[in-house]
C-alpha cells in the first residue's frame, strides 16, 4: 500500500510538488470560470474538524469539496470532545473508515500529527499555531497570477514572526524567493523553522532576513504581506502587542518607501487601522488581498486533489 499523502507542513513538500499544486490550482480556477470543471472527487467524503474560528477556510473548502464532487462533513469540536471524550487514536481510526480525508484546523500542531498518524488517510493543515500552509498555497497563486514567476522575487512580511510567516518561510525557501520579515524585537519566528529553510534557501540562491525597521524591510519588496498582530488563542496580549507593533503597521506612507511596482496582501481577517489602514485594503489597484482570499477556494481544491493522488 502507498504510503499516505498529508499536508502538514509545507516544508515536508518537495518543491515539485508545491508547484504541481500551485498549477493544478491555476487550471481548476480557469476551468470553474469557463464551464469545464470536472468532479474528480465524486463519491469521496471529506470530514472537516474546526477548534478555530473561521470564514474563508471553512467557506472555501466545503464549496471546494462540493465542486469536486465530494461531500463534506463538519465535525463538531464539541461533538467529538477529541483527547477528552475520545481518544486521538480512536478517533483517527474510526473516521479512515468512513471518510477518504480530513482537513483540520486547531491548536496544536502535535493534535494534527497524531491524527495522521493513527489514521490511514490524509490530513490537511487547515491552520494550527505553528504552521498555515493551505494559506501559503493560495498565496503563491495569487503571485503567480498577478509578478509572475517566483525565482528572486522578495517578499517582505511585517508583523509578528508567527504560524503564516513560518509557511511562508517554507514556501519562498521551496520556490526561490527571499523572505524578510520585519517585526518587534522579542517577535522573531522560531529558530529551529529559520535553521531548517535555511539550507534551501542558500540553494536557490536567496536571503533571509530579519529587520526591527519596518523601512528598511520593504525598500526591495515585490509584495508586503501582513497578518493579525494578535492570532487565535492569544488575546491575552492584545494591549502589550499593540504597544509594540504600532510602528509596523502597512500604511501609506511605508509603502511610498517599497519599489513603485509592490503589491501588498493580507491573509484576513484584517483590522484595518491596526496591521493595515483603510487606504491600503481599499487600493486594489495595489492590495491583492481579495484575490487571495478568492483562490482559497482553488488552492484548497488542488490540495486534496494532490494528497488523494487524482
Amino acid at each position: 500500500m502507498d504510503k499516505v499523502q498529508h499536508l502538514l507542513r509545507l516544508a515536508d513538500w518537495s518543491e515539485e510538488r508545491i508547484v504541481d499544486t500551485i498549477e493544478t490550482a491555476i487550471r481548476l480556477k480557469e476551468e470553474l470560470k469557463t464551464g469545464c470543471s470536472t468532479t474528480p472527487l465524486q463519491g469521496k467524503s471529506i470530514g472537516m474538524f474546526f477548534e478555530k474560528p473561521s470564514l474563508r477556510t471553512i467557506t472555501t473548502f466545503q464549496v471546494g469539496i462540493a465542486q469536486l464532487g465530494a461531500f463534506p462533513v463538519i465535525l463538531s469540536p464539541d461533538s467529538i470532545g477529541l483527547g477528552k471524550r475520545e481518544s486521538i487514536k480512536d478517533v483517527a481510526r474510526c473516521l479512515s473508515r468512513w471518510v477518504n480525508g480530513l482537513v483540520v484546523r486547531c491548536f496544536e500542531q502535535k493534535l494534527l500529527e497524531e491524527l495522521a498518524e493513527y489514521g490511514n488517510i490524509p490530513v490537511v493543515n487547515a491552520l494550527t499555531d505553528d504552521y498555515h500552509p493551505c494559506q501559503a498555497f493560495a498565496f503563491a497563486q495569487t503571485i503567480r497570477e498577478n509578478i509572475g514567476d517566483f525565482q528572486g522575487k522578495t517578499v517582505a512580511f511585517i508583523g509578528d514572526g508567527n504560524n503564516v510567516a513560518n509557511s511562508f518561510l517554507a514556501l519562498c525557501a521551496k520556490l526561490g524567493m527571499n523572505f524578510t520579515l520585519a517585526c518587534p524585537a522579542g517577535y522573531e519566528q522560531p529558530k529551529a523553522v529559520v535553521e531548517e529553510a535555511l539550507p534551501e534557501l542558500t540553494k536557490r540562491g536567496c536571503q533571509y532576513r530579519v529587520f526591527h525597521d519596518p523601512k528598511e524591510a520593504v525598500r526591495d519588496a515585490d509584495i508586503l504581506y501582513s497578518d493579525v498582530w494578535v492570532s487565535m488563542g492569544q488575546e491575552g496580549e492584545k494591549a502589550s502587542k499593540q504597544s509594540h507593533f504600532l510602528p509596523f503597521q502597512i500604511n501609506d506612507e511605508l509603502l511610498s518607501l517599497a519599489p513603485s511596482h509592490c503589491k501588498v496582501s493580507h491573509c484576513l481577517p484584517a483590522h484595518r487601522g491596526e496591521e493595515i489602514t483603510d487606504s491600503v485594503m481599499d487600493n486594489l489597484s495595489v492590495n491583492l488581498s481579495y484575490e487571495e482570499a478568492e483562490n482559497r477556494l482553488h488552492a484548497h481544491k488542488a490540495v486534496l486533489c494532490q494528497v488523494l493522488g487524482v
